[in-house]
């Protein structure tokens, strides 16, 4: 069980994303479209910061430029095909209902973890806010990692690397 956090882990950049770290739940969807007639790809901020997330992911290996390119397309492909919708390059509602589902699917498995090792005594809600937060951030300082409230690669490692030596057990 523990294992699986190191795969997962890199799916909270997403969960803090979209389900409202820092205690704010609110999220701006934007759907990007394409047409024929359209000679070039849309471009923007908006864009960029898809590019990071799927970079994030692993589905994205290209420049976070901005723009929404060929590859950048494929690699919405790819991430629809894993989260189950239709595969069209577009990220949509669909696409952006699932990700935020896949991400409170991964934010309720860290309040479970943290909460069995004592650290959290919040609601399992799904919702990575202030309390999940603070509770990572406990988690990280005892773990001697930095304390930055989201449970990466390197608060998972130390995690698995804590409760492999007993240092860390559950409460």
């Amino acid at each position: 069980m523990i294992l699986r956090f190191v795969a997962v882990a890199v799916v909270l950049a997403v969960a803090a994303l979209l389900a409202g770290c820092g205690g704010d739940e609110s999220t701006t969807t934007v759907t990007v479209t394409t047409s024929a007639e359209s000679e070039a790809p849309p471009t923007g901020p908006a864009v960029a910061e898809l590019q990071q997330v799927m970079t994030t992911l692993g589905y994205y290996s290209g420049p976070v430029d901005g723009v929404y390119g060929d590859d950048t397309t494929a690699a919405v492909k790819e991430m629809q095909t894993a989260l189950g919708v239709t595969a069209d390059g577009i990220y949509g509602e669909e696409t952006h209902a699932a990700l935020k589902d896949k991400a409170a699917s991964i934010t309720v498995e860290i309040q479970t973890l943290v909460s069995e090792y004592g650290y959290y005594t919040g609601d399992i809600d799904g919702t990575y806010g202030p309390e999940t937060v603070a509770a990572v951030q406990e988690l990280q300082t005892d773990l001697g990692v930095t304390a930055d409230g989201r449970f990466g690669a390197e608060t998972a490692a130390a995690f698995n690397e804590a409760v492999a030596s007993g240092e860390l057990k559950p409460a």
